[in-house]
């Protein structure tokens, strides 16, 4: 049957809403098993790895770290010497044991903590052998004070939706708090959850769900 003109939208708005409900599936019942997350889907269709994964947690952190910069507590910019600022950062914060670093930018870091490394799984307290990781990275920051610091916390897709979110935040502040009371300045640092919508890997195995059971730091600086 020939659709008129007048109609052609209507029946894209048709088919649209098909198209949602059947990416909207319900859950499985029991909600302790893991789901295979939109994310998931269109990672493993992109064939996007964990640098890129990271990379784009980072562009997602990076407006908070902006609107810090943006502020007076950090001062001035660092000038055109930003490049090596972030260097000499980046290369004593590789050597700090369970953390691994990348540069997002030229004025972006994002430094990787594990969750399983600070976090007993399904838990926001920080581990007692979590701590000696994050007051080494402490000393960093306090050497180099014009970094704003973005805490962001994220889980595997194990759980209800509301309840990652909830366990993402919670982490991220723990960490957060943890660095300032190790002396950060609270106006350089804030936290953020993304609960389980920014996978690295796949939740359908068990390695792919530790890697994706993370906090990382996003460290920006700026020129001017």
């Amino acid at each position: 049957m020939m659709i008129k003109p007048s109609h052609r939208w209507l029946a894209g708005l048709l088919c649209l809403a098909a198209l949602t409900l059947s990416g909207c599936a319900s859950s499985p019942s029991r909600t302790n098993q893991p789901r295979s997350t939109r994310r998931d889907k269109t990672a493993k269709g992109a064939g996007i790895g964990a640098a890129a994964g990271a990379v784009l947690g980072a562009v997602i952190g990076e407006g908070k770290a902006d609107k810090i910069l943006a502020g007076a507590a950090l001062g001035a910019g660092i000038g055109a010497g930003v490049g090596g600022y972030m260097d000499r950062q980046e290369e004593k914060l590789a050597h700090i044991p369970g953390t691994s670093v990348e540069r997002a930018s030229d004025d972006v870091l994002l430094v990787h903590f594990q969750s399983d490394v600070l976090f007993d799984i399904d838990s926001a307290l920080l581990k007692e052998g979590a701590r000696g990781a994050l007051d080494e990275a402490s000393q960093v920051f306090l050497e180099y004070p014009k970094t704003a610091i973005v805490v962001q916390g994220h889980t595997d897709s194990t759980g209800t939706e509301p309840h990652n979110m909830d366990l993402s935040e919670r982490r991220a502040k723990a960490v957060a708090s943890y660095l300032i009371g190790r002396g950060i300045d609270a106006a350089r640092i804030t936290s953020v959850g993304y609960g389980e919508g920014n996978p690295i890997e796949s939740n359908d195995t068990v390695q792919g769900r530790s890697s994706n059971r993370r906090v990382d730091l996003l460290l920006k600086a700026k020129a001017r």
